[in-house]
């Protein structure tokens, strides 16, 4: 009786499963288009200040306590430049589009 319920669970989870179709070769191979690489956003600190290199012209330098809270927005209008912040010493998380990264200001 046991291994009646466990060849039917079986069959039932097996028969559950999504199919998969495979899609015949037509002989055409698709290439896509190679993109420039984008170089690594550098961000480094100096005391109070903030030094930003290969940033995109445009993006938003954002500053964030440790606990979350905005402390500071810039709008970068040069690759690479270097922004004095007037906030307290402490740990802070910068941000600028999907690069983060914690600094302590000093």
């Amino acid at each position: 009786m046991k291994a009646g319920y466990i060849i039917a669970l079986t069959l039932a989870l097996v028969a559950s499963l999504p199919a998969h179709a495979s899609q015949r070769d037509t002989g055409a191979e698709v290439h896509a288009a190679e993109q420039p690489r984008a170089e690594k956003i550098e961000i480094t600190t100096v005391e109070n200040r903030i030094l930003v290199s290969n940033a995109p012209v445009g993006s938003l330098l954002e500053v964030y306590s440790v606990v979350g809270i905005k402390v500071k927005e810039i709008k970068i209008k040069q690759p690479t430049a270097e922004y004095a912040l007037d906030i307290a010493k402490g740990y802070y998380i910068i941000r600028i589009g999907d690069t983060v990264l914690k600094v302590a200001i000093r």
